[in-house]
């Protein structure tokens, strides 16, 4: 078994089944503008997320650019593909609500298409894509 090279199976123009172990979502949250105190309130705002749907990853990886990723992940294991859909959906709404209570929460943007393949394959070069 090869461990480097991971399955990227595109599920709908924003949902990706990476590897065949979550169903994934990835939102760019714009930071730029944000001094170091708002950065960390955020960041501990976002740490503090809960729910039932969703599996929230922080990646402050491209900060210096000017934003932050949040992967939004529903396991794949006995879950459907039109029940992950929905639940990335509630996820979706959940962490909007979760932002709009944070005064240093910036522009969200959803990552689709071709962005949302780039952006995995930065941290997978060796990304199978199956259909």
């Amino acid at each position: 078994m090869d461990f480097v090279t991971k399955k990227y199976q595109q599920m709908d123009d924003r949902t990706v089944l990476f590897n065949e172990e979550y169903y994934l979502r990835v939102t760019r949250l714009q930071v730029d503008g944000l001094d170091a105190a708002a950065k960390e309130d955020l960041f501990t705002h976002l740490y503090s997320f809960e729910s039932a749907d969703i599996e929230l990853e922080i990646d402050i990886s491209e900060e210096e650019q000017g934003h932050w990723y949040l992967q939004l992940l529903v396991p794949h294991v006995l879950t459907l593909p039109q029940t992950a859909d929905k639940r990335l959906t509630r996820g979706e709404k959940q962490i909007g609500e979760h932002l709009s209570h944070q005064s240093a929460a910036q522009a969200v943007h959803l990552l689709s298409g071709d962005a949302l393949y780039h952006y995995i394959k930065r941290y997978n070069p060796n990304l199978d894509v199956t259909a």
